[in-house]
């Protein structure tokens, strides 16, 4: 059966080799900025996430760490697979994780000791398909632009999503990598442009709120969006 929406992990994954290095190391900061590429890597087509200082830049910024310390998670504990400019985490999965294989440089009986211990995370709980917490409010607001197509728009021109709370701003910017309102520094385009690609066209589409939300939901956005008259 499919499981869309979801990763699979082992239970037992902190007593990993490669994973106990990274904790000793780095402590749940490390854990947490691995974490973070793994589910940015779910969402890729083929889950193979660009190697490039762009992309690389996009994670440090979203984690508050350094470029530096980003590559060296990523290239020197054996967690992820490099292949040229792009890359892919150990842990593979198909369809939004219905399949798990571990690939590592360890031996096959090592790595049947994590068998049969793999625990779905799902990566959609409040987020309805999009893998995004829909805020009391959307938008757009009145310093975006929507298109004769129903596409929406930031107040710089960059695609926006539907479920992205309104633009309170005209110098902030909406960015796809980190999924918030941010200062127009903060933007990596190359890592914009991949983000842009990976995402569908009827992610930016308004209308497509009304087809994904709940009854309820509809109805508290629509309350909410009242009460700031």
């Amino acid at each position: 059966m499919k499981n869309k929406g979801f990763i699979k992990l082992y239970r037992s994954m902190l007593s990993k080799p490669e994973m106990t290095d990274l904790v000793n190391e780095q402590g749940a900061v490390g854990f947490g900025v691995y974490m973070m590429i793994v589910l940015h890597l779910s969402q890729c087509d083929d889950y193979e996430g660009m190697f490039t200082n762009g992309q690389l830049s996009a994670f440090a910024a979203q984690a508050k760490t350094t470029r530096k310390n980003v590559r060296h998670i990523i290239e020197d504990f054996g967690l992820f697979e490099i292949n040229g400019n792009r890359f892919k985490t150990a842990t593979k999965s198909e369809e939004n994780a219905d399949e798990t294989e571990t690939k590592s440089p360890h031996s096959h009986a090592r790595n049947n000791r994590y068998a049969g211990e793999d625990v779905e995370i799902d990566i959609e709980k409040e987020k309805k398909e999009k893998g995004t917490k829909v805020p009391d409010m959307i938008g757009p607001s009145a310093y975006e632009v929507m298109t004769r197509e129903g596409l929406r728009q930031g107040g710089h021109g960059e695609p926006v999503p539907w479920w992205a709370p309104p633009q309170r701003d005209v110098y902030m910017v909406w960015s796809l990598v980190a999924d918030r309102w941010v200062p127009p520094a903060q933007i990596d385009a190359e890592a914009e442009r991949q983000r842009h690609k990976e995402m569908k066209p009827a992610d930016f589409m308004m209308k497509t709120a009304w087809e994904v939300l709940t009854e309820d939901e509809q109805t508290r956005i629509q309350d909410n969006a009242k009460r700031q008259l």
